[in-house]
C-alpha cells in the first residue's frame, strides 16, 4: 500500500469527511502498531503525525530485537517469555526486516555475574525461546575466547559466552507497519500536527490539525483517541488538553558508531 503525496491529500480529504472510531496522534512504531492492530480488527482508523514517520525514537533505537536476557537476574521470566516470543514473530513477519544478531559476551574473574551463573542464564534463555533461537548459545574457556576475538583485554579473562538475538532496521520496520495498517483501511498522513481539541458534553470529539505542507487547519472526528507522541507526551497534552499535570521522565541513551576498519569484529560484544 503506496503512502505516496497523493494518497496523503486524498486521505486528508476523507479525515475531514469521515468520522472514525481511532484517532491516532504520532507515527512512530508505537502509533503505527496501535493502527494496523485496529485497523485490522475492523476498527475505522485516522492517524496523523506532525514530522516524518519513525522521525523520532523509532529511527534512533539501539536496532536491536532482544529477550531482555538482563531480566532473568531479575526473575521476571514472563517478560523474558513475551519478549523472545515476539522476536520470533518478527522473524516470520518481516525476515527482511529482522536478522539474527550474534553476541560474546566475555566474563572476567571477580565480576559480579561469574561463568557459571551466566551459563543457567543463557540455558534459561535458550529454554524461553522453546529452543528457537537463530544460534543456541555456546561456552568458551579463556583460550577459545582469545581466539575467537583477539582483541579482547586477556588479563583476569575466564571465559565468554556465544548467543544470539537479532537486529532490525527500525524506520523501515515503521512503515512496512504503517503500509500494512494502510492496506486494511487506516487513514494515514504525515506533516499533520495536533495542535487542538474539541470537546463535546465533556468529552473529546474532534481533533484539530494543522497540516505542514499546505498551512491550512482541519478537524477530524473520533470517537477514541490515542496519544503515540513517545517523549512528547506531556507537550501534546497540556496542548490539546490545557490543564495537563506532568507524567513523563525522559531518559535519554547513547549509540556510539565505528567503522570496521577502527573495530575489526564479526558480533556484538
Amino acid at each position: 500500500m503506496s503512502l505516496s503525496l497523493l494518497v496523503r491529500k486524498n486521505n486528508i480529504e476523507k479525515m475531514q469527511r469521515e468520522v472514525f472510531d481511532l484517532i491516532i496522534i504520532g507515527g512512530g512504531i508505537s502509533g503505527a502498531g496501535v493502527a494496523r492492530d485496529a485497523a485490522m480488527r475492523g476498527m475505522k482508523v485516522a492517524l496523523v503525525e506532525a514530522d516524518d514517520f519513525a522521525s523520532g525514537t523509532s529511527s534512533r533505537s539501539s536496532k536491536l530485537i532482544h529477550g531482555g536476557i538482563r531480566y532473568l537476574e531479575n526473575f521476571e521470566f514472563g517478560l523474558v517469555f513475551e519478549a523472545l516470543r515476539e522476536r520470533q514473530n518478527l522473524f516470520e513477519m518481516a525476515p527482511h526486516l529482522v536478522h539474527p544478531l550474534r553476541f560474546m559476551l566475555p566474563v572476567y574473574e571477580g565480576a559480579r555475574v561469574g561463568m557459571f551463573k551466566l551459563g543457567l542464564g543463557m540455558w534459561a534463555y535458550d529454554a524461553l525461546s522453546s529452543f528457537e533461537a537463530p544460534e543456541l548459545h555456546s561456552r568458551q574457556d579463556k583460550a577459545e575466547a582469545l581466539q575467537h576475538n583477539p582483541y579482547l583485554n586477556p588479563e583476569k579473562l575466564a571465559g565468554s559466552y556465544i548467543y544470539s538475538d537479532a537486529y532490525m532496521d527500525d524506520d523501515r520496520l515503521v512503515i512496512e507497519t504503517l503500509r500494512s495498517a494502510a492496506s486494511h483501511g487506516a487513514c494515514i498522513a504525515n506533516y499533520v500536527r495536533a495542535s487542538g481539541a474539541k470537546f463535546k458534553e465533556g468529552q473529546l470529539s474532534e481533533l484539530v490539525c494543522q497540516d505542514a505542507l499546505s498551512k491550512k487547519e482541519f478537524s477530524i472526528k473520533g470517537r477514541h483517541f490515542v496519544s503515540t507522541v513517545g517523549p512528547w507526551t506531556d507537550l501534546v497534552a497540556n496542548e490539546l488538553l490545557g490543564e495537563w499535570r506532568r507524567i513523563m521522565r525522559p531518559s535519554k541513551g547513547v549509540h556510539l558508531t565505528f567503522s570496521r576498519k577502527r573495530l575489526p569484529i564479526d558480533e556484538a560484544v
